[in-house]
């Protein structure tokens, strides 16, 4: 039984390789280690280089960091486009109305955002959505950059709408599950709404859950829910949602 974690800040572990073999006693093999600012996209990258049998890297710039950061844009953005030949995925990146809470903010963030899209689809990458607040405005970007490039999309934590949940089974956007499905009924009903071949499974790491330790090797209980909620074998979860990762980079499942 292989599983994936496809959204985790990995570079903040101080002892990588020990939550990797953590994580490996889980059956999780496989982690997507997103960036959000200049510093942690070269650590990811560096992650990845050192470890490409079980790192999957995710160069972005978070919308968050974007708007206190406006200065150092420019540079920011020419240095993820001149290394993202070596990522897997772009991201994470987004739109985050928590914290543009104006108008020139929120067009800061989309403009940010779309020059991010516009590399994904220059190298042929699948992006990882962040949704804060903008879970529309984000979902139509997402479908727009799938129907223009070919590319897949992800939305990240993507589960407080049945009815936006329905648009991406319709769409074909992929939508990732986190550990805050283990214990909130509302999280649980809109999971279960997620396209089987769309689902993705996710700890967005080391964020503690209702101050709970959070780790990659978190995603087994995220796939053991499901598969209870499913009325599925754990391993026919693991499969599924190992496949769609796969599908979602859009190669072959080693």
């Amino acid at each position: 039984m292989i599983l994936v974690d496809t959204h985790c800040h990995l570079e903040t572990f101080a002892d990588i390789d020990s939550v990797l073999n953590q994580a490996k006693t889980c059956s999780v093999e496989h982690v997507v280690a997103v960036s959000q600012d200049p510093s942690s996209m070269r650590s990811v990258l560096d992650i990845g280089i050192e470890r490409p049998n079980s790192v999957w890297v995710g160069l972005g710039l978070h919308p968050a960091w974007v708007l206190h950061n406006e200065n150092s844009l420019d540079s920011a953005l020419d240095w993820m486009e001149r290394h993202s030949s070596r990522a897997d995925v772009i991201g994470e990146i987004g739109l985050d109305f928590k914290y543009a809470d104006d108008r020139r903010q929120q067009s800061l963030q989309r403009r940010v955002l779309e020059i991010q899209l516009d590399i994904a689809g220059k190298i042929r990458k699948p992006i990882n959505l962040h949704s804060r607040r903008s879970q529309r405005q984000t979902l139509q970007l997402a479908i727009d950059f799938k129907r223009r490039t070919g590319l897949n999309a992800q939305m990240h934590w993507f589960t407080e709408s049945k009815k936006l949940v329905r648009i991406c089974n319709d769409e074909g956007i992929f939508v990732s599950v986190g550990p805050t499905v283990l214990n909130d009924e509302t999280v649980q009903q809109v999971a279960l709404e997620i396209d089987r071949s769309l689902l993705l499974l996710e700890t967005d790491s080391p964020v503690p859950i209702d101050g709970i330790e959070n780790f990659p090797g978190c995603v087994r209980q995220v796939a053991q829910t499901m598969a209870k909620l499913s009325g599925s074998e754990l391993e026919d979860v693991a499969a599924q949602t190992t496949g769609n990762f796969f599908r979602f980079l859009g190669i072959d499942q080693p």
